[in-house]
């Protein structure tokens, strides 16, 4: 997603991060079977793997969003700083040893890193639609280092957060229809010439 030049790509590979979810989900489930894990999984599968991309895949149409998209670094700078701040959240998950069960370091290590590439989308992109893509990315971080550290949480906190993710995805649509109504493009550079003129 870091370096991916069109929006439907980084699209695609939402949908991709969302189903190793689940999946990761369905494992816990599987090795750990409880009711509130599987409703959990129910609720991530339909929300985020099949009406979240739906809703998106709506959106990027409707606002004839299918050209290139930079990140404000080159590729292998991007890549190389990516690569670093995984490594970083590796070393780190192994310096959790001993406190942690082994076999939820590997979830740990994954979450954070997954969230440190999320705050490089967010960072370094600049269409305002990859940096709410960076947004469902740290979201989904966040899902695995719960998922990681604690056993499991109610599938009522998971239905709350599932719905905020609606929300406010909802919000992002209604502002980014009028954000092209107004201004006709989604660069951020643009937004900031625009409040040097103010």
């Amino acid at each position: 997603m870091l370096i991916q030049s069109y929006i439907t790509n980084v699209i695609k590979l939402l949908i991709i991060q969302n189903v190793l979810l689940s999946s990761y989900i369905l494992t816990e489930t599987i090795y750990a079977p409880s009711m509130e894990v599987f409703i959990s999984l129910i609720i991530t599968i339909g929300i985020k793997v099949i009406l979240l991309p739906f809703l998106l895949w709506k959106l990027v149409q409707f606002l004839h969003l299918s050209g290139r998209i930079e990140p404000i670094l080159n590729k292998p700078s991007l890549l190389l700083l990516a690569s670093a701040l995984i490594l970083l959240a590796l070393i780190l998950g192994q310096q959790l040893v001993n406190s942690m069960l082994h076999r939820y370091i590997s979830g740990f290590s994954l979450g954070l890193a997954n969230a440190f590439v999320a705050v490089l989308i967010i960072t370094f992109r600049r269409k305002t639609v990859t940096q709410v893509m960076g947004l469902l990315v740290l979201e989904n971080s966040i899902f695995i280092l719960a998922a990681a550290i604690s056993t499991g949480f109610p599938w009522l906190i998971e239905l709350g957060m599932s719905f905020d993710i609606l929300m406010g995805f909802m919000i992002f649509t209604l502002f980014l229809i009028r954000i092209q109504q107004e201004h006709g493009s989604f660069q951020v550079q643009l937004f900031e010439k625009l409040k040097e003129r103010i």
